[in-house]
């Protein structure tokens, strides 16, 4: 359940950053990239102490657990860029709600969903469950 609010959360702070950065005359695509990475730091942050309760401070456990969670991030979202035109292809390239895709964007977004879950619980979290609080 944390998951998920804080989940929503983060795609807030996503749409809120571009808003502002678009508003402020940013480009883009480059306002595009900067609220995906300003979604990563606070998803990193919320995910590493209220999610996963991951309270090792030390530098070089955060320092590890940031590269991990960046570097999971750009892998799932390169499984999702690969993953879209598959599904459309496979014929979830159907309007629903009016929208082109919409079905395929939907399962694109679950798969991206749940492997950033597994990736954040096994891999770059997975000190939390054998570390307790550090100074």
């Amino acid at each position: 359940v944390r998951y998920i609010i804080f989940g929503f959360l983060t795609v807030i702070v996503s749409w809120i950053s571009y808003a502002l950065l678009a508003l402020a005359g940013v480009d883009y695509s480059v306002s595009n990239g900067l609220s995906w990475f300003c979604a990563v730091i606070f998803a990193f942050f919320v995910n590493k102490y209220f999610v996963f309760r991951s309270l090792d401070s030390r530098t070089t456990t955060l320092g590890a657990e940031l590269i991990e969670f960046f570097a999971s991030r750009l892998f799932t979202g390169a499984v999702a860029i690969i993953l879209f035109p598959v599904l459309m292809n496979m014929g979830l390239d159907f309007v629903f709600l009016g929208v082109p895709g919409l079905m395929a964007r939907g399962v694109n977004t679950t798969v991206e969903i749940i492997l950033n879950y597994i990736l954040s619980k096994f891999v770059v979290f997975r000190r939390s469950n054998n570390t307790k609080s550090k100074p």
